[in-house]
């Protein structure tokens, strides 16, 4: 067993020995445990950056780790129709009173019994362990939602409970017909979105292709608050233009406006980033590093790539104030930055999420833990 840095006491990382091995129970959540130990990519190296505007990327080299191919990620289960989510059936009920908005702007929504805010129902038939990213986007049923937090969910037949957030907070209805750019429930979308958002089918979601912005993403992993969630998406509404009658952020992927914004830097940096043996990034905005991704193979980083450059470009283009660029040297202190204090989220002979921080910054390590020597998947970095 490996002790994490910044772990405080070698006793109690040793107690991660006398868990017990249990049997997984689906529709329960993941318990707090202790740390277990990981193949750490010791190689890591930070290159040469592409920058546009205020935006640096700088790719990450790395070593593909054995196993990495054992995962599937939700863009493709979703589209070839192995992962299907839906509305949480039956007995929760989520009142708003639980979540006080700041920015409600006098919307005024009814949640009703049987689906819950926080919580859908997700089945992977897909053969494979889905992967999830903290912050990807589903859209549809009674109101779109992020996925809480980096996870594991094996290839089970039977739903597993997903916590998510919600990233629509003026809906609690089906829509009619497909996203139309301004929140309403017109067929037609702007060409900037990642993908088609269908009309909803019994309360199906499908994948939007794309992730929440860093700041939102940090706030759904890190602080865990429905209304810092919903009141990060009204201010990036604000920021962009995009406000509309149901606040959602699936509006800011739709808006032509925007769409042609993120073009410009899309067409400077998507392509220079994929080079041989890539497996992650350190962004800097505004002349600072400020967050990283770097996942267990070159296939998962390209998989994701197209929706992490696009969430990167969101932040960007909502906090436009220096074109300053970072050296490799100060991106690689960045990366290599990890000590803290530790916790952990355990779904028991699936997956661990090992969160490290300190008053700058936290980390998140995805594990899956049902090898016999744990695998990190993902790893994450954002400032706070």
């Amino acid at each position: 067993m490996t002790l994490i840095p910044g772990s405080r006491t070698l006793a109690a990382a040793l107690g991660a020995c006398a868990l017990l091995l249990g049997v997984l129970m689906l529709p329960a959540g993941p318990q707090v445990t202790r740390a277990k130990g990981s193949r750490y990519e010791s190689g890591l190296q930070v290159l040469a950056p592409v920058s546009y505007r205020n935006l640096t990327i700088f790719p990450v080299r790395g070593r593909d780790l054995q196993g990495s191919d054992a995962y599937i990620t939700l863009d493709e289960g979703t589209k070839a129709g192995t992962v299907v989510i839906t509305e949480r059936g039956g007995g929760g009920q989520a009142a708003r009173a639980a979540y006080p908005h700041a920015n409600a702007r006098n919307q005024s929504v009814a949640y009703s019994s049987g689906a819950s805010v926080n919580e859908l129902a997700l089945v992977n038939r897909s053969g494979k362990k889905l992967m999830l990213l903290a912050g990807e986007v589903v859209v549809g049923g009674k109101q779109d939602r992020i996925v809480q937090e980096d996870r594991l969910i094996p290839p089970v037949s039977i739903p597993v409970a997903l916590s998510v957030f919600c990233v629509e907070h003026g809906r609690w209805t089906p829509r009619t017909a497909g996203y139309g750019s301004g929140g309403g429930g017109g067929s037609r979308r702007a060409a900037a979105a990642p993908m088609e958002a269908p009309a909803p089918d019994d309360g199906k979601f499908s994948s939007l292709g794309a992730l929440a912005h860093p700041k939102l993403r940090g706030v759904a992993q890190d602080k865990k608050a429905q209304s810092e969630v919903w009141n990060e998406v009204s201010a990036n509404n604000a920021k962009l233009g995009t406000a509309n009658s149901t606040d959602t952020y699936q509006e800011v992927y739709a808006n032509k406006k925007v769409g042609a914004q993120m073009d410009d830097y899309l067409k400077a940096l998507q392509s220079e980033v994929l080079q041989p043996g890539v497996v992650g990034v350190v962004v800097a905005r505004n002349g600072r590093a400020v967050w990283a991704d770097v996942f267990a193979s070159q296939r998962l980083f390209a998989s994701y790539w197209p929706k992490l450059l696009k969430s990167y470009v969101v932040d960007a283009l909502g906090d436009q104030r220096d074109e300053a660029k970072p050296s490799v040297a100060e991106a690689a202190r960045y990366l290599n930055e990890r000590d803290g204090t530790v916790s952990t989220t355990t779904q028991e002979g699936v997956y661990q999420l090992v969160k490290t921080e300190q008053a700058a910054f936290a980390t998140f390590d995805l594990r899956d833990i049902s090898l016999a020597a744990p695998l990190r998947v993902h790893w994450n970095k954002m400032d706070r």
